[in-house]
């Protein structure tokens, strides 16, 4: 992994977190986005425990982590157009933002359900 690497840190039993991953997974033309599930050893030694405790998906830019709205604004940044013009949403106040992103992370389990795993190549995926 080099400095800089883009990182998306996800829930890995969330099937929402994991369909999430493969379409990322698919729309990253570059192959710059590595993978890892919060629970991965990756996440235990690398990720800050204050963020472990956060309801969110994580990615990590470089020096910078982001969290809820911001690091899937992030994310898609870092994707192709038309995916990055989404980062122009930046502009609708976070506490916004993070409202209907934490409403989707608290019901999660009971609207997409847990088990289903993306497939991604193991040279993408932090473990």
């Amino acid at each position: 992994m080099t400095p800089g690497t883009p990182i998306l840190v996800y829930d890995g039993p969330c099937t929402l977190c994991n369909r999430t991953v493969q379409w990322v997974f698919d729309k990253d033309v570059s192959e710059r986005i590595l993978f890892t599930s919060l629970q991965s050893n990756w996440a235990q030694a690398n990720v800050p425990p204050s963020l472990r405790t956060i309801d969110s998906v994580l990615f990590f830019e470089g020096t910078q982590w982001h969290v809820k709205s911001d690091a899937v604004l992030y994310l898609l940044r870092e994707l192709p157009r038309p995916w990055r013009s989404f980062f122009e949403l930046r502009i609708i106040p976070r506490a916004l933002r993070n409202v209907g992103y934490d409403l989707l992370a608290k019901f999660r389990y009971r609207l997409f359900g847990t088990g289903h795993c993306a497939l991604l190549p193991k040279e993408r995926v932090l473990v």
